[in-house]
């Protein structure tokens, strides 16, 4: 399947051989490499989803990160722009820290940001306390680690 990202569209899931959205006419294949599989998580300001990087052998996961900005004026766009860029700079520089997904590409798509990251299969924090109950200081410890 590949997934619309197009905040507005009222269909978004679509065939996996799609090059555009049936329902609202959306370029699928971001920056002409990853295709979005499915929606990881949302919140106030942008979405995470599960992608695929069709560029590179296997066809790799990985997790886009969509920020999306809630206003169209151009001061909140640049502000938007200025922190987006700040974050890319902050995860390049961090590398390959071993608690950090690995930033792999960052762009700008009309009035959205993406930033690309190693995707790392796994329970969440939130299904982990919904599974085992709240953690105590030695369960978060191993968590961490």
């Amino acid at each position: 399947m590949s997934y619309c990202v197009n905040p507005a569209c009222p269909q978004p899931e679509n065939v996996n051989d799609a090059l555009k959205c049936k329902a609202c006419g959306s370029r699928l294949l971001l920056r002409n490499r990853y295709q979005v599989v499915h929606p990881l998580g949302k919140g106030g300001f942008g979405a995470t989803f599960l992608a695929v990087d069709t560029s590179l052998p296997g066809r790799p996961n990985c997790v886009v990160k969509q920020l999306r900005p809630s206003a169209n004026s151009a001061r909140i766009l640049e502000m938007a722009r200025e922190l987006f860029q700040r974050e890319a700079n902050t995860l390049g520089k961090i590398g390959d820290h071993p608690q950090i997904p690995r930033l792999i590409d960052y762009f700008v798509g009309g009035k959205q940001f993406y930033l690309v990251q190693e995707y790392i299969d796994g329970c969440t924090l939130k299904q982990e306390v919904k599974e085992n109950g709240i953690f105590n200081e030695t369960q978060v410890k191993k968590f961490l680690q």
